[in-house]
């Protein structure tokens, strides 16, 4: 897959993953929210990419980690941990999905 215009090209890998019902409809939802709310289509692949993009932004890690509570846990103390920060990231994330291609 190759990038849009302006954005540095990339080799992207398939990753299969399994989450529950309630996963798939809550990433299906932000989809849908949207794709209704400013006509862009934000597909699941996009929205995982972007919640890993978050957490190496915010230089989470796997050290000492044991369960995946754990690593929400992380995640929400490094993002509550400065709501200027927390919000600058948010903007950067904004930015980078209206740059991209549907």
């Amino acid at each position: 897959m190759v990038r849009g215009q302006g954005e540095e090209k990339r080799e992207v890998h398939r990753v299969v993953t399994f989450l529950d019902r309630e996963q798939v409809d809550y990433l299906d939802k932000l989809g849908k929210d949207a794709l209704f709310s400013t006509g862009v289509k934000f597909p699941r692949t996009r929205i995982i990419s972007a919640l890993i993009e978050v957490a190496r932004k915010i230089g989470l890690n796997g050290e000492g980690l044991r369960a995946e509570s754990e690593l929400g846990e992380r995640l929400k103390k490094r993002l509550s941990g400065s709501d200027s920060e927390a919000r600058r990231l948010a903007g950067q994330i904004k930015e980078a999905a209206h740059a991209r291609p549907a």
